[in-house]
């Protein structure tokens, strides 16, 4: 290789230039120059004389002459090559990063950049530059290194950006401009049940997992947002929510994906972590819509005080697949008309608002049966944790037209929260022995809640304690935390056709049932938070609740702890 053979000469030449200088300096103090040890002298051999030595050092001075200059020059030529090729590196790496095309003025066409042929491995034809091979586990769209008979897109790749990292909401990460977002969300449920008159079948006393989930939300510019999360619920571990939304206006944006369904305020307005309650009404817990994939329209008008949603969705209780090809057409409105009088300032958070859902059904039933204590619609049997009041038939299908709806009302003035909602409708159900019969819905709740401790409400969302027990930022006063007294009473009945059209066993189930609730939640900070609850239930008959026992109500203790950022 050039390097070594210059490394060799360098040592050559620095050998003979020392012994150079070694014989100037004899000859400088007059001294003769002594024979080699190894050589010996005879008496016919004449010593040189001065001539002959002067004319040995001449011949050696020219020759480390020469040996100098042939070194020089092998250094300039190495130096140029090296030069040659580091340029050739910055501008083969220059080209890789700003793409394969060079975009002129506006007014010229893109001016295609030409790629001079790289160094080949061993003079081969193949670029020394690693594998062609395609990488099908890279989420990069940038490879490492850049073959120029496999190309890059012409459209250059956006600049790295730097990340702005908080807490709060969630953990964030944010670019400078707010264009790129992401934060992650954990809402934690754990909660102990106590039933009256226990053992029970199916209800029994024990502690339980209610909601597990992570959340996953931010935007890809800020008109592309996206919301994905995973649950860990009674039952199962699955798929949550997963959606796009399109906001190119706050007036009217665009949804699509698995989201909640915009049926019934305290489904559609109220997140579960925000409920006054631990759970819904009866009838949102047991024929709520929950999550749909579907396509939505929705938004905000007349200066934020008209909210509306309305779209086409499968149609099945929480469905994570059409069961049937006729879907559902699902809308809510709900309208703040007093948001912004002076004179009824009073009123400035009154809600009042409806929503419906129409579709045709051909499907099991979801639920199978209606219970207390629920958690949401459920294809299974009721879990460990709920009470059932109707259970349908096994041969039961829901097929046929299907409505449900609601009006409702929400007032929120400083510490009071009071909500309530009228909701009915039918579903049609049917045997393989009888015709499908439409069996109507209703039920109604009445929510009173009210801070003790003099926080303010203008809606059911994240609370900050005035006085936290566990201060979460400079300046709070330690406390005893926020407390709010919460009372609920809430009804859901169907029809006798039911047990008529042979649908259920009028002999072991209830066509209807009332839940009251009294209860107490107190927050730590804004991110903690337990319910301490009492509900008592009440069926319209006695329902089975072992085997040969019936019973015409039901007690619960309640407790929950939550945590949620």
């Amino acid at each position: 290789m050039p390097t070594r053979t210059c490394g060799k000469g360098r040592i050559g030449i620095l050998l003979w230039g020392l012994a150079a200088v070694a014989v100037r300096i004899d000859l400088a103090r007059g001294d003769e120059i002594p024979p080699a040890p190894s050589v010996a002298r005879t008496a016919s051999a004449p010593a040189p004389s001065v001539e002959q030595l002067a004319e040995r050092l001449r011949k050696m001075e020219e020759t480390n002459r020469k040996l100098a200059e042939q070194l020089e020059r092998n250094t300039r030529e190495h130096d140029e090559q090296m030069r040659q090729l580091l340029g050739r590196y910055a501008e083969l790496e220059k080209r890789v990063s700003e793409g394969p095309r060079r975009e002129g003025p506006a007014s010229e066409p893109a001016v295609e950049t030409a790629v001079e042929p790289l160094p080949t491995r061993d003079g081969g034809g193949e670029p020394d530059l690693g594998s062609p091979i395609p990488d099908y586990y890279s989420f990069d769209p940038e490879p490492a290194v850049s073959d120029p008979h496999f190309r890059l897109s012409n459209i250059n790749a956006p600049p790295k950006r730097p990340l702005q990292v908080n807490f709060g909401p969630g953990f964030q990460l944010q670019t400078d401009d707010e264009e790129f977002r992401l934060q992650m969300h954990v809402l934690e449920q754990v909660e102990g049940r106590a039933w009256s008159n226990s053992p029970q079948a199916p209800p029994a006393d024990g502690f339980f997992f209610p909601r597990q989930r992570i959340f996953f939300n931010g935007r890809i510019t800020k008109p592309i947002e996206y919301v994905f999360s995973v649950n860990r619920g009674l039952n199962s571990l699955d798929l949550l929510d997963a959606f796009l939304n399109l906001n190119l206006d706050n007036r009217f944006q665009v949804r699509f994906g698995r989201f909640m369904t915009p049926l019934t305020y305290d489904q559609f307005a109220i997140r579960p972590m925000w409920l006054p309650t631990p759970e819904r009404s009866l009838f949102t817990t047991n024929l709520g819509l929950n999550r749909q994939i579907g396509l939505m329209g929705w938004g905000y008008l007349l200066d934020n005080r008209l909210d509306y949603a309305a779209g086409i969705f499968n149609g099945s209780r929480n469905s994570f697949h059409s069961l049937n090809n006729g879907k559902d057409f699902i809308a809510y409105i709900n309208a703040r008309p007093f948001q912004n009088s002076e004179s009824l300032w009073f009123l400035k958070y009154l809600n009042v608002g409806s929503s419906i859902d129409y579709g045709n059904q051909d499907q099991a039933p979801v639920p199978r049966s209606l219970r207390i204590g629920a958690v949401s619609p459920d294809a299974a049997l009721p879990s460990v944790a709920s009470l059932p009041y109707l259970t349908l038939n096994p041969d039961v299908i829901e097929r046929g037209d299907r409505l449900l709806a609601s009006v409702h009302g929400a007032y929120f003035f400083r510490g009071l929260s009071l909500l309530g909602e009228w909701q009915y409708g039918y579903n049609s159900y049917a045997t393989p022995t009888h015709r499908s019969t439409p069996v109507p819905i209703s039920g109604y709740y009445v929510t009173t809640a009210y801070f003790l401790t003099g926080e303010h409400v203008e809606s059911r969302t994240m609370l900050r304690p005035r006085r936290p027990l566990f201060p979460t930022g400079p300046g709070q006063v330690r406390g005893l935390g926020a407390w709010e007294a919460v009372t609920r009473i809430s009804r859901l009945g169907v029809g006798q056709d039911v047990f008529t059209a042979g649908f259920a066993n009028p002999s072991l189930w209830s066509s209807s049932a009332v839940t009251t609730e009294i209860g107490m939640n107190w927050y730590w900070n804004e991110h903690f938070k337990m319910y301490i609850f009492w509900l008592h239930g009440a069926f319209g008959d006695p329902v089975l609740v072992r085997p040969g026992d019936f019973q015409k109500s039901a007690d619960m203790l309640w407790l929950r702890c939550q945590l949620w950022f």
